[in-house]
């Protein structure tokens, strides 16, 4: 098990070296390998997501990663230390890097796997599989841009949601939370829910789904409020019928 957290952000200037320390447990009786990996990381308000090859995407810091041995041996119930270093280049393309670059190190446990059953003929075995987002944020880089591809309430089992796709067009990345105000027709607050933090990196997108609960039906006015960290909040206004 990966010990350490499974975000890395680290604020960074051009030309600068800096270390990063992943911590993996080995919680068995016996010796156990893991294999490190770097891929690039990208998803979208659709559920997508792509562990794509390292440097394939124009804010993949993958190509400034350097690690040790892809393969670790950890002895039974003991912590070993994964080292890594990340060169900043002066340039990217000719220009001072600005906003946030991105991957992910992946760590996945050796010899474990499928294998053949003498009752059932096939036993399946749960691989856990862990990826460590590793951030590089450069230094006095303007917040996020985020922009509201879509809303619309849809009944999500049963119960009224608001879904709420964002992508964030701008250059650096934040962690985005959304707040619902609603308010009936006498201008009284009928309900307020705020989502968990999401992580939106510049070009992904997130859908949230807000619960509108055991609301009236009706004509309410929404306020919802996009509060990135880093960045300042910004409202948006709809109109909705329940």
């Amino acid at each position: 098990m990966v010990r350490s957290s499974l975000s890395m952000d680290t604020e960074a200037t051009p030309g600068e070296t800096y270390q990063g320390t992943i911590e993996l447990y080995n919680q068995d009786d016996t010796l156990r390998s893991a294999e490190v990996s770097l891929r690039d990381y990208l998803f979208t308000d659709e559920g997508s997501t792509q562990y794509a090859d390292p440097g394939s995407h124009e804010r993949s810091n993958a190509p400034w990663i350097e690690f040790g041995s892809s393969v670790v041996t950890i002895p039974p119930n003991e912590e070993t230390e994964v080292q890594y270093e990340v060169q900043v280049p002066e340039t990217v393309e000719g220009e001072a890097p600005v906003g946030t670059y991105w991957s992910m190190l992946m760590v996945r446990p050796l010899g474990q796997g499928t294998g053949p059953s003498p009752d059932q003929g096939v036993a399946v075995r749960q691989i856990r599989r862990y990826g460590i987002q590793v951030a590089t944020h450069m230094q006095g880089s303007s917040g996020p841009t985020l922009e509201v591809q879509s809303a619309g309430v849809a009944d999500e089992e049963g119960q009224p949601t608001l879904n709420v796709s964002l992508e964030n067009t701008g250059a650096r990345m934040a962690s985005v939370s959304v707040l619902l105000e609603l308010y009936d027709e006498a201008g009284s607050l009928a309900r307020e829910e705020e989502t968990s933090s999401r992580r939106l990196y510049p070009g992904t997108s997130v859908q949230y789904q807000v619960p509108l609960g055991e609301v009236e039906s009706g004509q309410y006015e929404a306020l919802l409020v996009l509060q990135p960290d880093p960045g300042q909040a910004r409202g948006v206004q709809y109109t909705i019928e329940l």
